[in-house]
């Protein structure tokens, strides 16, 4: 049987400042935006945009967080996690795929 592999890199822009809380251990997140050329039928292209949270933990994110302003371009490599709940109210089934960062290396500024 095979082992399975969970490493993505992604290179995007933060939509603003990443934040840092902090309990037994500090956690930082932001939301990156990755932008990608899509082709219309009449030939034109357009930039379409996908957004993606990512998480930062530990001492790596107190050392970095204060570099990760709104604009900055990165290179986030990690692992996807799928984080799932049920709402309250409506009991409906939600999910969303996070980045959990292992490295994040600042490429550009804003």
């Amino acid at each position: 049987m095979g082992v399975d592999t969970n490493v993505t890199t992604v290179i995007g822009r933060l939509t603003k400042d990443a934040e840092l809380k902090q309990s037994d251990y500090s956690i930082g997140f932001f939301t990156i935006a990755v932008n990608r050329k899509k082709k219309h039928a009449d030939g034109n292209y357009e930039d379409e945009a996908s957004f993606f949270d990512v998480n930062v933990f530990g001492r790596y994110a107190e050392t970095i967080i204060d570099r990760l302003k709104k604009g900055v371009q990165v290179c986030i490599v990690g692992e996807l996690k799928q984080e799932r709940w049920t709402e309250r109210g409506t009991g409906n089934n939600r999910s969303r795929v996070v980045i959990t960062a292992d490295t994040i290396q600042i490429i550009g500024g804003n």
